[in-house]
C-alpha cells in the first residue's frame, strides 16, 4: 500500500474513532455510535444551533452543578447525561433538544456521528489533499491485497498476518465512512463545523 493511501486510512480511522468514542462517551453506550442517518442541509443546521446552545447550557451547568466531564477539556455536550439526574438540568437539557426537534441525547448522538464522519471524509489532511469520500473501498482492500500476497519480502505467516489485519482495518473503516451523499450535504459547513470536531 502506497504511504498516502496508508496515510489517507490511518487519518480517517484516527479522527472517525475518536469522534465516535466522543460519541459513545456522551451517551454512555458503543452501541448507539454506529448509527448514521441520512443528512439534510435542515438536520445539519439545526445540529449546529443545537450544538452551540448545548455547549452553553453545559457550561451553566457545570457552574451550577460541578463539572461533571470524565476528563478536563473534554467536549462540554459529552458531559450532559451526567446532569440527567438533576430534575432542573434534565428539564432544560431536554428543552434544547426539543427546540431543535432531538428526541433526546442518543438522537443527537446519532446526528453528531453522522455529521461528524461526513465532515472528516472532507477535511484536507496536512498535505491539503481531502480524503476522498466517494473512493471504493472494495477496490481499495483489493489493491492492498494484491501489493501484500506480491511482497516477496513477507514470509507466509507474515503474509497471512497482514491479511488479517487489513481486513480488520477495512471493517473498521466501513464503519467509520459516512453514508452515501452525507459528506455532500455536511460539505457547505465545514467552516461551521470545525469548532465543534475540534471540541471532540
Amino acid at each position: 500500500m502506497h504511504a498516502s493511501t496508508v496515510r489517507q486510512l490511518v487519518r480517517r480511522l484516527c479522527l472517525a474513532s475518536g469522534l465516535a468514542l466522543s460519541a459513545c462517551f456522551m451517551t454512555g453506550s458503543a452501541g448507539a455510535s454506529d448509527d448514521q442517518i441520512k443528512l439534510t442541509p435542515a438536520v445539519v443546521e439545526k445540529f449546529i444551533a443545537a450544538r452551540a446552545e448545548l455547549t452553553a447550557l453545559a457550561a451553566d451547568l457545570a457552574k451550577k452543578y460541578g463539572d461533571r466531564s470524565d476528563t478536563p477539556g473534554d467536549d462540554p455536550v459529552a458531559s450532559l447525561p451526567a446532569f440527567q439526574d438533576i430534575a432542573e438540568a434534565k428539564t432544560r437539557i431536554d428543552a434544547v433538544l426539543s427546540k431543535y426537534e432531538f428526541k433526546d441525547l442518543d438522537a443527537l448522538d446519532v446526528v453528531t456521528n453522522s455529521v461528524m464522519l461526513a465532515y472528516q471524509a472532507d477535511v484536507p489532511d496536512n498535505n491539503g489533499a481531502a480524503d476522498n469520500a466517494q473512493s471504493d473501498p472494495d477496490a481499495d482492500k483489493a489493491k492492498a491485497r494484491a501489493e501484500i500476497e506480491a511482497d516477496q519480502s513477507l514470509t507466509p505467516e507474515k503474509k497471512k498476518e497482514a491479511l488479517q489485519q487489513l481486513d480488520e482495518q477495512f471493517a473498521s473503516l466501513q464503519a467509520l465512512t459516512p453514508l452515501p451523499g452525507n459528506a455532500e450535504v455536511v460539505k457547505p459547513f465545514l467552516d461551521r463545523l470545525k469548532p465543534i470536531a475540534e471540541a471532540n
